[in-house]
């Protein structure tokens, strides 16, 4: 199964982001940053829904250092 993963710079965007999410009643996980990644923020959310990425961007309410999809080919960065 493929999912979207939001990587952050640093903790406070990746608390505030996850506010955010609440608030707009998103289906998303904090998780572990993969290393395979990045090493900036130990965190990251995990959302599923490709429709729910397209509305993040759009509506910019927080900051994020990056976008990825893991499918079985590994993180590609969209």
């Amino acid at each position: 199964m493929s999912y979207y993963i939001i990587v952050f710079k640093n903790t406070f965007d990746a608390m505030a982001a996850e506010k955010s999410l609440q608030e707009s009643r998103y289906e998303f996980r904090i998780m572990p940053t993969p290393t395979s990644i990045t090493q900036s923020c130990g965190i990251c959310v995990r959302i599923n829904e490709k429709e729910a990425i397209k509305r993040i961007i759009e509506e910019n309410k927080f900051e994020y250092k990056s976008i990825y999809l893991k499918d079985n080919n590994g993180y590609i960065l969209t």
